[in-house]
């Protein structure tokens, strides 16, 4: 059977979202809802940033004090992370997405909430 996800950006969000589908269920961390359009589906989110970019110290030691000499602070490639206090939310959605068939991104339709949805599929 194949699974679909929508990926919302923020609880409240999800919640909304879920009370529009005939037959919801809250789970920890997700919603399973189903209706004439879709048999079964999960609605999981982030909550805050999800994944934000690692700190200066991260990519090298010398960059955790900030120092004129070591301005501009450009690293050879961008990485992301988990955002602290965040990993049981991040593995929650991690799960669904690694499950799913089809992603529905759901999330604010400004570009933060594009970022915030492709920073999480992408991680």
């Amino acid at each position: 059977m194949s699974k679909t996800v929508i990926l919302a950006e923020k609880p409240s969000q999800a919640s909304a979202y879920a009370d529009a589908f005939d037959r919801s269920e809250r789970k920890d961390g997700y919603f399973v809802v189903s209706d004439k359009e879709f048999s079964r589906a999960v609605i999981t989110y982030g909550f805050g940033h999800l994944v934000s970019l690692f700190s200066p110290e991260d990519y090298n030691e010398k960059w955790k004090k900030w120092d004129l000499n070591t301005l501009p602070i450009l690293p050879d490639q961008y990485q992301f992370k988990v955002s602290d206090g965040k990993q049981k939310q991040y593995t929650i959605v991690k799960k669904h997405l690694d499950e799913a068939d089809t992603i529905i991104i759901a999330t604010d339709g400004d570009r933060e909430g594009e970022a915030i949805a492709r920073l999480i599929i992408n991680l």
